[in-house]
């Protein structure tokens, strides 16, 4: 932003003795507007060649609403156990109606959340259930709340944490493709891997229910 001031022609020598500091706030007020002029500009589109560049993509992504878009730059390993966490579900899902006495499978489904889940197609479809993508755009200040201000890169280079103007703290890991992808807070994984284990360990107990069945039908 450049600022022109027109005045009256001076005639002869004008010589102005200011206050000490009187210049200051002027120049920081300057500084300020000059600053908010540019974090109010739009923010990157973004791309997977950085963690910062990656945190501005899936804010484009998530605003428009498009789940494949943060699917496609969702962590590999975050992935992986979202389609341990499906299958497993779909599995003890499945057998469950197919081999359960009617009594014991209303129940055991019920348990299960009413077995909705196994509806789902795949691990993207899971992964849509449970993030909040948003078709809405980001007003002003949220713009500059999601602008980057620091990162931090680990030693080897294969993990990254962003600290954005709002305050957010997030995570991002270099695939094995040199890509950066978007991943999980610590807290947040350990819910997932929870999550998991518990569908496994579901379906641990309907394959032994099963086998208690079986025998006990000879």
């Amino acid at each position: 932003m450049k600022f022109h001031f027109r005045g009256p022609p001076v005639r002869g020598r004008l010589v102005v003795r200011a206050k000490p500091g009187y210049g200051r706030p002027m120049v920081r007020l300057l500084v300020a507007v000059a600053s908010l002029t540019f974090f109010a500009c739009s923010l990157p589109a973004g791309d997977q060649s950085a963690p910062a560049q990656v945190h501005y993509r899936w804010i484009a992504v998530r605003q428009a609403g498009d789940v494949d878009g943060m699917w496609t730059l969702l962590d590999p390993a975050v992935k992986q156990e979202l389609e341990r966490w499906l299958t497993a579900e779909k599995v003890a899902i499945h057998d469950i109606r197919s081999a359960y006495p009617r009594q014991d499978a209303d129940a055991a489904l019920a348990a299960l959340g009413g077995g909705k889940r196994a509806d789902i197609s795949d691990a993207k479809g899971l992964f849509a259930l449970i993030v909040r993508a948003n078709a809405e755009g980001l007003g002003t200040f949220q713009e500059l709340g999601a602008r980057v201000r620091s990162e931090d890169l680990s030693a080897d280079g294969r993990r990254a944490i962003i600290r954005t103007f709002g305050g957010d703290e997030l995570q991002f890991v270099k695939g094995d493709d040199g890509q950066w992808y978007a991943t999980l807070q610590p807290e947040e994984h350990e819910r997932l891997r929870s999550a998991r284990m518990r569908a496994e360990q579901n379906l641990d107990r309907v394959r032994a229910n099963l086998k208690k069945l079986s025998g006990k039908g000879r």
